[in-house]
């Protein structure tokens, strides 16, 4: 009768840790199916490429599929939130981005909090940006563009991945330090945005280099600065707006990986890991560096500390110029 007693009690033991605990079943065993991986971007832009280079490293150290699944609109937002309210399971992540969870969430009054409704698991890379235009295009620099836009009162039609992103907040500063007479055009990505630049529908556009780098090497773009504070070794020919005595517009993205708040800290552990051995494989390095971009070395309490500077840096930056909520 005593050992029945002392197996009921385990049993009731268990059930109650299973109740109470349901964050370490889920992890025991993990990942045992594949795993998605949201872009809440359209294909072809910075976020995309950056996630498809590491999708298949991150699958290696895992042992299961990541499947990319791009759900694009409303700067970004739309795909954020939807991770936002995913189970803290493991099985849904996010690449995210400066716009994600820095930018966006402030001009658009986002439905979701771009720090506390995310556990960041660690950074992934950092790119710069680029001023980039049509190759039949008459603008060869900042000041060419410049001129252009006061030459009509409508000014220039400028394209970005979506309101709020990065690329829509630099055309923003650019217009107010330099006077640029601009009218912004979102779009859900910066693939179909730099199609209809080549396409002749937009006069220019800022795009993070990762995107644009292939389409100004293939002579279909034209880069006419670039927004870092130096040159990047893709461009080497290409000088920075610092260059063309344009100050105070230095600009650069970061993406790393996110999955929803409250993930289990076996889960994260396995996640962190896998993620960090996938950032040294020189197969992703070289994807990393072929689109421009470098990686961004940081613990996981590093980065979590940088997210949320981030957030505070760019709401601020939005605030002071009168556009938080206007997305």
């Amino acid at each position: 009768m005593q050992s029945l007693n002392i197996v009921r009690r385990l049993a009731a033991g268990a059930l109650l840790a299973a109740a109470v605990l349901p964050g370490l079943a889920a992890a025991a065993g993990y990942p045992e199916r594949p795993i998605t991986m949201i872009v809440p971007f359209a294909p072809g832009g910075n976020v995309d490429a950056t996630a498809r280079a590491l999708g298949p490293v991150l699958a290696k150290q895992l042992g299961q599929a990541v499947v990319i699944d791009n759900r694009a609109g409303a700067g970004g937002t739309i795909g954020s939130a939807l991770v936002a309210r995913s189970p803290a399971d493991g099985y849904t992540l996010m690449v995210g981005s400066t716009a994600t969870n820095a930018t966006a969430p402030a001009f658009m009054n986002a439905s979701y909090d771009p720090v506390k409704d995310f556990t960041s698991l660690g950074a992934i890379s950092v790119t710069p940006s680029v001023i980039v235009v049509a190759a039949g295009s008459p603008v060869k620099t900042y000041a060419d563009l410049l001129a252009l836009s006061h030459a009509s009162a409508t000014g220039l039609n400028m394209g970005s991945p979506g309101t709020g992103s990065l690329n829509h907040l630099t055309t923003e500063l650019l217009e107010q330090k330099t006077g640029l007479n601009a009218t912004h055009i979102p779009y859900k990505g910066a693939g179909p945005a730099l199609t209809d630049l080549m396409g002749g529908q937009l006069d220019a556009m800022v795009d993070q280099l990762s995107s644009s780098s292939p389409l100004i090497a293939s002579g279909r773009l034209r880069a006419i600065a670039q927004t870092g504070a130096a040159r990047s070794p893709l461009l080497p020919d290409v000088p920075t707006l610092r260059e063309q005595q344009v100050h105070d517009v230095d600009v650069a993205v970061y993406t790393g990986l996110f999955a929803p708040a409250k993930l289990p800290a076996e889960v994260q552990a396995t996640l962190v890991q896998a993620l960090q051995q996938a950032l040294q494989s020189p197969e992703f390095l070289e994807r990393l560096k072929a689109q421009g971009s470098e990686p961004m070395p940081m613990s996981q309490t590093e980065f979590a500390d940088f997210v949320s500077a981030e957030a505070a840096r760019w709401r601020n930056v939005i605030e002071s110029t009168g556009l938080a909520g206007k997305g």
